[in-house]
Formats: structure tokens, C-alpha cells, sequence
């Protein structure tokens, strides 16, 4: 596995971050862990030390996405979104909302996951989070980004330790 590796950009008006990682697994057994929702939910979303409340992905063009997480001790967030497109076993994309308190307009990001096969056993994983929406984040797209970015990463370690 290679660390994971981050780089930023904007593209027009939408602020976009680009995240990916590398697997030593074949893609079709990264996809099943992407889309089956009982594998997706054992790392998917949830970054570390946060549990899990919900976890609900009906993964087919227009199937939901709820999350619900909680760091310990604090208020619940809710994550609710819609899946866009599904090619299997290459990629799927996903518009989410987060809202990070109960009186905040929540904020909404557009992500695609790409698998892509390196080799038959190593694939590379690549995140693209475009940033559609987030007045109600501290400090901004610029905030929102560094919290996709180690919230991937975290997700991503999870996954890693699924798969041994």
C-alpha cells in the first residue's frame, strides 16, 4: 500500500480535491467493499475514533446515502446524499450533505470513487470531492478540503485493515 496522496485544485467555481491510494487487492473485491453496504459500512464514511449510528447505501443510480456518526460524547451528524452513477467495477459518484449542527444549512459535496486495476492484485483507489456547497463550515472550502482529505485517509486505513 502507498500513503496516500493528496493534491488540491479549482476548476471554474468549484473547489475540488483529488485523494487516491493504492490497494495490494484485486478490484473487483474493492468494489464489493465500496457497494455492499454490510462491507461498506465496517469503513465507509466514518472517519477514526467516530462511530457509526446508521449506515444505509442503496448502491445503484439514484439509491440513498445516510450516514449518521458520532465522535464520543458529541451531537450526532447526519449525513444524507444520492448516488449518481454506478459502473461496476470501475466507479461510483455520489452527492452528499452534511449538516455539522442542527441550526447550520448543511454543506454538499459531489464525490467520485474510481477504481483503477494496476495490476490483477493492486488496484488504486482515487477520490475527486468537488465542493458544491459549504457557508455554514468554519473556515470555508479551504477547512472543508483538509477535513475530506484526513477523513479519506482515515477511511481508507479502515478499509486496508478490513482487507487483511
Amino acid at each position: 500500500m502507498s500513503p496516500t496522496q493528496t493534491k488540491g485544485a479549482t476548476t471554474g467555481d468549484r473547489d475540488s480535491m483529488v485523494i487516491t491510494r493504492d490497494f495490494d487487492f484485486p478490484r473487483a473485491t474493492l468494489f464489493e467493499f465500496l457497494t455492499d453496504p454490510k462491507k461498506a459500512a465496517k469503513w465507509f464514511g466514518t472517519p477514526e475514533g467516530v462511530i457509526t449510528v446508521l449506515f444505509e447505501l442503496d448502491a445503484r443510480p439514484g439509491g440513498k446515502l445516510r450516514i449518521h456518526d458520532q465522535e464520543p460524547g458529541g451531537p450526532i451528524h447526519e449525513t444524507s446524499g444520492t448516488v449518481l452513477e454506478v459502473v461496476e467495477p470501475e466507479r461510483m459518484s455520489f452527492k452528499s450533505s452534511t449538516a455539522l449542527t442542527a441550526d447550520a444549512p448543511p454543506f454538499e459535496a459531489l464525490q467520485t470513487v474510481t477504481l483503477e486495476e494496476v495490476t490483477p492484485l493492486k488496484t488504486r483507489v482515487t477520490v475527486v470531492v468537488q465542493v458544491l456547497s459549504a457557508q455554514s463550515v468554519p473556515g470555508g472550502v479551504p477547512a472543508l478540503l483538509e477535513g475530506f482529505q484526513g477523513g479519506w485517509g482515515q477511511t481508507f486505513d479502515k478499509l486496508q485493515r478490513l482487507l487483511q
